[in-house]
C-alpha cells in the first residue's frame, strides 16, 4: 500500500533544504484524539452502543413534563457517571500515547554536516540527512546504511519492535561508502541514492547508489536491497552506523504498518448489544 503522495525519489548527497522540505516531517503521532475531536469521538463511541443510547433517550424524555416519572438525577446521574469514567480512561490512555510520542520525537541524534556534527531531535531529521546511530539506539527514520565501524561493513539490528521477531538481522553497508577513509568523506563525494516509492512491505526494497566520477559521462551504479536498509524503530545491535535518510514520518515502514488506535470491543459486548436491541424491540412491539 502506497501513501497518497508516494513517489520514487532520487536524493543527492548534497540535497538542498528546499528539496528536503518537500518530504513529510519525521514526527511520530499515535494519539487517538486531539482537543477538537475528543468529546465528539468519545460521545459517538459511547452512544453507538444501543443500551447507552437507550438510557440517554429515556433520560431526555424526563425533560418533557407529561413523561416525567421521577427525579432527573436518578436518570442523568448514572449515565453521567459512566461517561465520566469512560472519558477519564480515554483521556489517560491518550495522554500516555502523547508522552511516548513526545519521548521518541525529542530523542537526540547526531547528523553530519559541512559545519561538523550537530545534535538534533528525531522530529527534525529530514530526507537527505546523514545520521549517526550508536549501538542500542533506536533507528529514527528509514535509512540506507552507508558505513559501520566494522571493517566488513556489516552490522546487526533487532527488529522485534517492527515485526515481532527476536532474532537479529544482518545489514550491509554500501561497499563504496564503507571503503572511504572517514565519515566526513561522505560529504564530499558526488553521489545520489534512488529509492522506490514508500510501501508497507518491510522485507522488500529496490534502489541504487550512483556516484559520478570525474571524466565519466555515465555514473557508476551499485544496486541496493533490503539488506542495505535500517527501518525506523529497529535497534542497532552492534557497532556504530552512518545512515542516509530516505523516508521520514508517514512514509516510513513503521508508520505505514501502525494501525490507528481504536476502542476494543469484545465479542461478549457485541452479543449483549445485539440482545439489548432484540429485547427492546420486543418490548415496543407488545
Amino acid at each position: 500500500m502506497k501513501t497518497p503522495t508516494a513517489k520514487s525519489r532520487t536524493i543527492s548527497f548534497h540535497v538542498s533544504n528546499k528539496v528536503k522540505k518537500k518530504f513529510p516531517p519525521n514526527v511520530i503521532r499515535n494519539q487517538k484524539y486531539n482537543l477538537i475531536t475528543f468529546f465528539p469521538l468519545v460521545f459517538y463511541e459511547q452512544f453507538h452502543v444501543f443500551i447507552n443510547l437507550y438510557f440517554l433517550l429515556v433520560s431526555l424524555s424526563q425533560l418533557i413534563p407529561p413523561l416525567k416519572i421521577g427525579y432527573l438525577f436518578t436518570y442523568f446521574g448514572p449515565l453521567a457517571f459512566v461517561l465520566a469514567v469512560t472519558m477519564g480512561k480515554e483521556a489517560y490512555d491518550d495522554w500516555k500515547r502523547f508522552k511516548r510520542d513526545q519521548e521518541n520525537n525529542s530523542q537526540k541524534y547526531q547528523i553530519l554536516t559541512r559545519d561538523g556534527i550537530k545534535n538534533v531531535p528525531s522530529s527534525k531529521l529530514r530526507v537527505g540527512d546523514f545520521v549517526k546511530i550508536y549501538k542500542d539506539q533506536r533507528v529514527p527514520a528509514d535509512v540506507i546504511l552507508l558505513r559501520t565501524t566494522e571493517a566488513s561493513g556489516a552490522c546487526f539490528i533487532r527488529t522485534d519492535q517492527l515485526d515481532g521477531e527476536t532474532d537479529w538481522k544482518l545489514r550491509l553497508a554500501v561497499p563504496y561508502c564503507q571503503k572511504l577513509h572517514s565519515d566526513d568523506n561522505l560529504l564530499s563525494i558526488d553521489a545520489e541514492i534512488y529509492a522506490d516509492p514508500p510501501i508497507k512491505d518491510i522485507h522488500n526494497f529496490i534502489g541504487n547508489f550512483s556516484r559520478q566520477l570525474p571524466g565519466n559521462v555515465v555514473p557508476q551504479t551499485e544496486p541496493l536491497n533490503v539488506e542495505n536498509t535500517l527501518w525506523m524503530n529497529t535497534v542497532l545491535a552492534s557497532g556504530t552506523a552512518i545512515g542516509f535518510v530516505i523516508y521520514t514520518g508517514k512514509d516510513t515502514r513503521a508508520v505505514m504498518n501502525t494501525s490507528h488506535p481504536e476502542t476494543k470491543t469484545g465479542l461478549l459486548d457485541i452479543e449483549i448489544n445485539n440482545l439489548s436491541k432484540v429485547i427492546k424491540v420486543e418490548e415496543f412491539s407488545k
